[in-house]
């Protein structure tokens, strides 16, 4: 046996994960029963460089439209902020400079701490340093896919399990539309997190298997490289995940013979080097934690929010049955992404909208399922049949009792959104039961040779299989395939539409009923395309287990239903856009830039965009600095003072009784110009004649620029109303205060202003995200009121001696 996996060993090497499942103390390796390990009949052979190159083609096959253009790969989220984000962050990287704070958006915020550049310390943002903006965000996308497949194999190879196997898995997890469709929301650092689990297992793996330092400290490069994704919900998941995986290895190699306290080790040297690893991210993960839970807008629906309103927040943007459905069926709750017929706004789900998909396969699913029958590996087995069905029932919410317990037990849930987030874990444990499902079909030699038990002469049935086993795989798949058919017959008869609006009584609005109305041929069609495939999947098995087909043949099948399977869900989601035809500055835009040669910083107020009013973020783009705008993690007393609650209107910035500017706001925070969609609200009151406009065809304004009187950036105020905080607001939106000569305090500054207002002059030096320098002279004592977001990162020196920066007018700086 030793001189079997010897040999075994040294064939391996030089392949992708050559090796790593053929040690003894690895899962199904040469210890326990049934010899999980060994080589399954007619096992796949390949060249070390195979799995790469056909990974890397299937990628650029995936992504041809982005590849072999000049585009920009759409997302969402990336036309909404990303790109933004990134392209600033870029020009201060190729300028010498590593911005701490952004100063674009809604007042300024910090840039590493609020996450407003999301994995600006992930290695492969040094890509914005080579490419394009918009092309290096593009291809890290394009390369986590192509890594996913890369590390499924190496960690299903780590399992024990055959080449071909991992080859499928890998392939699976490359397409799976739970990880590709986020290319189109722009939520690339969830694409990331997505793309490093099965790199985390493996590397685990690797360390509990082995026992080695240099295992352990791979393991914690991966755990930081997670963490610097920035999708620090998604890293809590795998990282749970991954913890329940190592306590049941370290159980399982205790059983196979390793001595207790040597196990009881390596379990301590996992937590330890786990922690290590979170360390080495710390300069990202512990400012960041300190921001979003004291300082972020998020403190309103969490630590901040009444029980009621955390829980409401917390079970937002979860699963729902219908999308639970969709699993199986892909078109069956819709899309709003477009990009093909099924996904073109016909999602009737409860979320407002739906931009991404969490469909692992049904080829998949189905081989998975085979994969949890069997003895060997059943602790394994059962791990991930519990990772992907607990991630699911999490997923959905409130609608399970799974997500409240969680809730309540473990920490930091709370501080969380969007449960359905969780589904990534379902795919990952689908694909890696997968491989067993695989290697249960061919797990042995067959019987050709007159050394089998059953069947006729023992020429077909597998050695170690009764005839009842042999046919099980069989009949789980052909009661799937008849279970499709009957679901396309019932949607053909219209009978299982109007049973699943029955069954969910009154969720299912009006417009709801409608759009499942709409979607029904596409569902109809989605059930018949899910027959076909598991009726073919099951033709293919019961071919290979009557030893009709040979395994590189079952192999070409399975993968060419795989990419038929998940290719026609995750290839709508890639979607492409002309980028210089987006980002070219219209009319009012160029107006704007040319003000900022006047060297006075000044702020706009835009209110078109298609994101939102006040949400419109694109002017940033253009080095426009904004009132309003997009941030998932801005800061919140900001939005106190400008009246604005999720995506909603900056409403403090109106006057309520006219309907016209609230210029005494405006000009505190130093606004300008304010850029407003004339075709969508009419003409601006109150605000006279605008001083620039971007018309249509027939000469109407389609929008303008408006100018308005505003209050210096830097100023000096000789005047401090000493309130406690919660009246601030009240005080600043009412008729007595007076935005020129006084400021608002929470706590008396040092020293006596004595009052009056201050003769001197206010100049700048030196702007830019990390460092201000004015010169500033004043007759008496007196507070330069600087209108930018306070936070205490901030410090100050007057004459070269530290003085401190207070937080003035509810959000703003003033030494």
């Amino acid at each position: 046996m030793a001189r079997e996996e010897q040999a075994r060993g040294k064939e391996s090497k030089g392949r992708v994960g050559g090796g790593a499942g053929d040690r003894p103390d690895r899962p199904g390796g040469g210890r326990g029963k049934g010899g999980g390990g060994s080589s399954p009949a007619g096992e796949l052979s390949f060249p070390g460089w195979f799995v790469p190159v056909l990974y890397g083609g299937v990628t650029l096959l995936l992504f041809r439209k982005f590849v072999f253009s000049s585009d920009m790969l759409f997302g969402s989220d990336t036309l909404s902020l990303g790109y933004m984000a990134r392209a600033f962050f870029a020009e201060c990287l190729r300028n010498g400079i590593f911005p701490l704070w952004n100063p674009i958006l809604l007042g300024g915020t910090p840039f590493l701490d609020s996450l407003a550049g999301g994995d600006s310390l992930y290695p492969t943002s040094l890509l914005l340093l080579i490419l394009e903006p918009y092309r290096a965000l593009g291809w890290k996308l394009v390369l986590h896919v192509f890594a996913a497949g890369l590390f499924m194999y190496g960690w299903v190879r780590s399992l024990g399990r055959s080449r071909g196997a991992a080859l499928l898995a890998g392939l699976a997890y490359l397409l799976a539309p739970h990880l590709v469709t986020l290319v189109f929301p722009g939520h690339d650092g969830k694409l990331f997190v997505s793309a490093l689990t099965p790199l985390l297992f493996w590397a685990t793996e690797r360390a509990l298997s082995g026992g080695r330092l240099r295992g352990f400290a791979g393991m914690a490069f991966v755990v930081a490289l997670v963490i610097l994704t920035t999708h620090f919900q998604q890293a809590y998941f795998l990282f749970g995940a991954a913890g329940l995986y190592a306590l049941v290895r370290i159980v399982v190699l205790a059983r196979q013979g390793t001595p207790g306290t040597v196990a009881a080790g390596r379990f301590a040297l996992f937590l330890a080097f786990s922690v290590a690893g979170a360390g080495v991210s710390a300069v990202q993960l512990l400012p960041a934690v300190t921001y979003v839970t004291e300082f972020s807008r998020r403190t309103a629906t969490t630590t901040r929010a009444s029980e009621e309103g955390s829980l409401a927040y917390s079970s937002s943007w979860s699963l729902h049955p219908e999308e639970v459905m969709s699993l199986v069926i892909p078109e069956f709750v819709g899309n709003n992404a477009g990009g093909a017929d099924w996904a073109r706004d016909t999602y009737w789900g409860r979320n407002p909208f739906k931009l991404n998909h969490e469909y692992a396969g049904l080829v998949v699913l189905l081989l998975a399922l085979v994969g949890l029958g069997g003895r060997e590996d059943r602790g394994l087995k059962w791990t991930f049949g519990g990772i992907g069905s607990g991630a699911i029932l999490y997923a959905l919410g409130s609608h399970t009792p799974v997500w409240r317990v969680f809730y309540e037990v473990v920490p930091g849930i709370s501080l969380f959104r969007a449960p359905s987030i969780a589904a990534f874990l379902f795919g990952f444990a689908a694909a890696t039961l997968m491989s067993f499902g695989i290697d249960g079909l061919w797990k042995v030699p067959r019987s050709a040779r007159g050394e089998g038990t059953g069947g006729e002469g023992g020429a077909r049935t597998p050695v170690g299989r009764s005839p009842g086993e042999a046919r099980g795989p069989v009949l789980v798949l052909g009661a799937a395939s008849g279970f499709l058919l009957l679901g396309a017959i019932l949607t053909s008869a219209g009978v299982l539409p109007e049973f699943w609006s029955r069954a969910m009584g009154g969720v299912m609005t009006t417009d709801r009923l409608a759009a499942l109305a709409a979607a029904r041929p596409f569902i109809e069609r989605g059930f018949w395309i899910g027959f076909l495939l598991a009726g073919l999947l099951t033709a293919l098995c019961w071919g290979a287990l009557r030893g009709w087909v040979p395994r590189w043949a079952w192999t070409l099948g399975v993968a060419a239903l795989l990419a038929v399977d998940l290719a026609r869900v995750s290839d709508p989601f890639i979607q492409v856009l002309d980028f210089r035809r987006w980002a070219a500055p219209d009319p009012n835009i160029r107006f704007l830039q040319d003000r900022q040669g006047s060297g006075e910083p000044f702020r706009v107020l835009a209110m078109g965009g298609s994101s939102g009013v006040g949400q419109d973020v694109k002017p940033g783009m253009y080095g426009l600095e904004l009132a309003a705008g997009h941030h998932p993690n801005d800061l919140a007393r900001y939005r106190e003072l400008i009246g604005m609650v999720g995506s909603g209107i900056p409403a403090n910035f109106f006057d309520a009784a006219t309907g016209g500017l609230n210029f005494s706001l405006l000009a505190v925070l130093n606004v300008r110009y304010v850029l407003w969609p004339v075709y969508r609200f009419g003409p601006l009151r109150n605000a006279g004649e605008p001083v620039m406009a971007t018309t249509l065809g027939g000469g109407e304004p389609l929008e303008a620029v408006y100018e308005i009187p505003t209050l210096p950036r830097a100023r000096l105020v000789g005047k401090a109303v000493i309130l406690k905080e919660e009246e601030t607001v009240p005080y600043l939106l009412s008729p007595s205060f007076d935005p020129q000569a006084e400021v608002v305090l929470n706590e008396a500054p040092p020293g006596d202003l004595g009052g009056g207002e201050p003769q001197g002059e206010v100049s700048w030096k030196e702007r830019g995200p990390n460092r201000l320098v004015l010169e500033v002279r004043s007759d008496r004592p007196a507070l330069l009121v600087v209108a930018d977001n306070w936070y205490p990162a901030w410090k100050a020196k007057v004459g070269g001696e530290p003085a401190p920066v207070l937080r003035a007018n509810h959000t703003l700086r003033a030494v």
